[in-house]
């Protein structure tokens, strides 16, 4: 069961979040705009026969950046600006703690996906690019890469003192994800060392492990070693995250 107090930590840090439009409204409805975008190139672009369809691709980069904004974007730059301001001095004052800072703190952006995964599913299954069956799966698949690139938004805006910085390098690592990810450039037109490289990084893992669920995707690896592999790199990402955390600017260690 959740605590009194947690649950009024976690409501508190809801209200922080949506009443900050710079970072909340760009990462709700960034999603929505690139697959507004994305589905009008498609539209327009001949499809070639025998050639992949390139709108079911669109859905898992959708996802992809739903989690990545929310994990990333929403989250270090926010966390350091609550540094910058001495909120979080004044919270480690109390018995919070590091863990339930962090894990109170993502309740509002797990809520935020949650919203996001399921209004872009059902436009998937809408237009006929995702199997209801497939449904389950990628919610949940979306909700892992959250813990993950949590993990890792956490371990940028846990350390860092300048609130611009934390965002430009959160929104840094998104966009390297996304295009070494092999979702929005394919990297079978890489050389094969390269390939093989990116191949192996955890951000790619996630990737492959939507394309398992799409009727065309093509995946590197099999789905359980794509679930293996985010899974430990959330777990680690996490704990270093709360390990590493500075309540204040000045704090070392």
């Amino acid at each position: 069961m959740i605590s009194p107090a947690s649950r009024e930590l976690a409501l508190l840090h809801a209200r922080e979040l949506t009443r900050d439009p710079k970072y909340f409204y760009f990462a709700f409805f960034f999603p929505f705009g690139m697959l507004a975008i994305f589905l009008g190139i498609g539209s327009v672009v001949p499809q070639e026969s025998g050639a992949p369809d390139f709108l079911q691709l669109v859905f898992p980069m959708t996802i992809f950046l739903a989690v990545t904004s929310a994990a990333l974007t929403v989250t270090a730059g926010p966390l350091a600006n609550l540094r910058a301001k001495g909120t979080l001095r004044l919270l480690g004052t109390t018995p919070v703690g590091r863990a339930r800072l962090v894990f109170t703190h993502m309740f509002a952006r797990i809520l935020m996906v949650t919203a996001q995964t399921i209004v872009l599913l059902a436009l998937a299954v809408t237009l006929g690019k995702v199997e209801p069956s497939r449904l389950p799966a990628l919610f949940g698949i979306a909700l892992l890469g959250l813990t993950m690139f949590g993990g890792i938004g956490y371990l940028i805006g846990g350390r860092l003192a300048s609130p611009d910085t934390a965002t430009n390098v959160g929104t840094l690592v998104q966009l390297a994800a996304l295009f070494l990810s092999g979702l929005a450039f394919p990297v079978e037109f890489m050389p094969d060392a390269v390939r093989i490289t990116l191949g192996l990084l955890p951000t790619s893992f996630f990737a492959d492990l939507m394309l398992t669920q799409m009727s065309q995707g093509d995946p590197v690896h099999p789905a359980w070693l794509s679930i293996l592999v985010v899974a430990a790199t959330a777990v680690v990402a996490v704990f270093a995250a709360v390990r590493t955390f500075k309540w204040d600017q000045g704090e070392t260690g």
